[in-house]
């Protein structure tokens, strides 16, 4: 085996807003024979915000609820006019 990567260490990349980033990762539901009975393990969906390559806040479930914490954070920071118009039209941030 070879190393891991990038996306299995933090996810699927989503989307870019200046040095923000939103990751998802999701673990499919599995089933395995142990002991001869199934057991199944359900899955899960983790939305994650990455400033270049640390975590800033993890354990969320919705996208658009990520683009709105980021927008938040570039708003208190002044930089809310770097961020690409097709996003805020996607995101419907306010």
């Amino acid at each position: 085996m070879g190393g891991s990567t990038t996306m299995e260490k933090r996810g699927h990349h989503i989307c870019k807003m200046v040095n923000y980033e939103v990751r998802q990762k999701i673990t499919k539901e599995t089933s395995r024979r142990m002991g001869g009975k199934i057991v199944k393990t359900p899955g899960n969906v983790e939305v994650m915000i990455y400033k270049n390559k640390t975590k800033i806040e993890d354990g969320m479930k919705d996208i658009k609820l990520a683009a709105q914490k980021i927008y938040d954070i570039l708003k208190k920071e002044g930089k809310t006019t770097t961020i690409d118009k097709r996003l805020i039209k996607k995101y419907n941030l306010v």
